[in-house]
């Protein structure tokens, strides 16, 4: 059975049915989201400091979770993961732990190792090996990736720079959809990702570089246009590469959405995929050429 023709089972498993969202259309369902979610992240955001790492830390958690649930048993309920969920909840302690102390990740590393070499390892003293293996890269994904979301907003103007990379991802998400729609004839990744095109990437790279020479500029970061180019020119690589590889993931899983935890908009891995990638890129930008 291919995993196209598992999903309306896996969905409906994972609590996507129609009965649960109160007959709102997924439209109605990601503009009522989007509604909410949007003004309390800005919120999050610009108040930052132990709060944002505890609510980034949370999210990471739960991220975390829709890891596990669809590399281990996606055609189960989302809960039945909570078994692991001493493991993968160290995802959120290395994002939360990081504005603490930001040798967090390191450790997440170290512990991504160790559960890594039980993983691939060729015995079964430990019990079954692929649970060790999707919680080694687990943490690597949803914790220390994620954590680089914290150390850029502990940094000078950390807010600025948050939003910044934020926006720009966003930028790079839609203009790739508006000119793929309109424009989109040549596929680009189709066996992973059969709606992405070329010409959606071109637009979607231009809308993410736009975006980020603008935001520099209305935020006044006192960084030059040609030091933010170093980002700026990588940023909406970094960002598609995340989209596709989430994209690779979920039809690996055999799955349509991470889950179902942000009405209308799947889970959270659905909507961290790019900004994933793009966070550990800007953090070390700003290490290397701004500070």
């Amino acid at each position: 059975m291919s995993p196209e023709s598992r999903l309306p089972e896996r969905e409906l498993a994972a609590g996507g049915s129609g009965a649960a969202t109160g007959g709102l259309s997924n439209l109605q369902l990601r503009l009522l989201t989007a509604a909410v979610g949007i003004p309390v992240l800005c919120v999050v955001i610009w108040i930052g400091g132990a709060f944002y790492a505890i609510v980034a830390g949370v999210i990471a958690l739960l991220a975390a979770a829709e890891f596990t649930h669809g590399w281990l048993i996606p055609s189960l309920p989302i809960r039945a993961v909570m078994p692991q969920a001493p493991v993968f909840g160290m995802a959120g302690v290395i994002v939360a732990g990081s504005h603490w102390d930001d040798r967090f990740p390191i450790a997440g590393i170290l512990l991504a190792a160790l559960l890594a070499a039980a993983g691939y390892s060729r015995t079964n003293a430990f019990g079954p090996r692929k649970p060790y293996r999707v919680q080694a890269w687990n943490l690597l994904y949803a914790g220390v990736l994620m954590s680089t979301l914290v150390l850029t907003r502990d940094v000078d103007d950390g807010r600025k720079w948050v939003f910044l990379g934020i926006l720009s991802t966003f930028a790079v998400d839609t203009g790739a959809y508006a000119t793929g729609r309109l424009f989109g004839r040549h596929k680009m990744a189709p066996r992973i990702s059969p709606k992405k095109t070329w010409e959606g990437a071109a637009g979607g790279y231009v809308a993410g570089v736009a975006v980020a020479y603008a935001l520099n500029a209305l935020f006044d970061t006192g960084v030059g246009w040609m030091t933010l180019s170093h980002f700026a020119l990588a940023m909406p690589v970094a960002a598609m590469a995340g989209d596709l590889f989430e994209s690779w993931m979920k039809r690996r899983m055999g799955v349509k959405d991470s889950s179902g935890l942000l009405p209308g908009h799947g889970g959270f891995l659905d909507r961290l995929d790019s900004v994933l990638f793009v966070f550990p890129l800007l953090y070390v930008f700003l290490q290397v050429r701004v500070f």
